[in-house]
């Protein structure tokens, strides 16, 4: 990691602000659902290329995990037949290089069209709940300090 020492340092990657925290999740969310197995990196470097915050980045790519991807990518193939309107095949998951050269090329349009609809919904999904979630608890903080100068305000009053 030692070339990428002066890139990595700089505050912009690693802020806790909202705005910063939400988008790089939802850039998380959103490439989890492309289908290649090196999320992490890529989730990295479009971080990194976009300055947003590289560990919400990567904490959204662990939507998919070896439980998940199969009924990921099974859904994402099923969503993409039905908008476009074809017959959705069962089909035998599995990651090998023989099942990617043979089953793959008779459904790579609505598998990857399915990828990129449930990405992006999933992408836009985690950045709304996150930044209202956000939101939330910081409205809840400021009326519990509200609250507490209101009773320290009224206590001063009482004496």
């Amino acid at each position: 990691m030692r070339p990428f020492r002066l890139l990595l340092e700089q505050p912009v990657y690693w802020s806790l602000n909202r705005r910063n925290v939400t988008r790089a999740f939802a850039l998380g969310l959103l490439v989890a659902f492309v289908p290649i197995p090196v999320h992490f990196l890529l989730a990295t470097v479009l971080a990194l290329s976009l300055r947003l915050n590289v560990p919400a980045a990567i904490f959204g790519t662990f939507l998919a995990n070896p439980l998940t991807m199969v009924p990921m990518y099974m859904g994402a193939y099923w969503v993409g037949s039905q908008l476009l309107g074809v017959t959705a095949h069962p089909i035998a998951f599995a990651m090998t290089w023989e099942w990617l050269t043979t089953q793959l090329v008779p459904i790579w349009k609505p598998f990857l069209l399915g990828c990129l609809v449930l990405g992006v919904t999933a992408a836009v999904c985690g950045y709304v709940l996150l930044g209202g979630a956000w939101h939330l608890s910081l409205v809840l903080k400021y009326h519990e300090r509200k609250g507490a100068n209101n009773l320290k305000g009224s206590a001063k009053a009482e004496k």
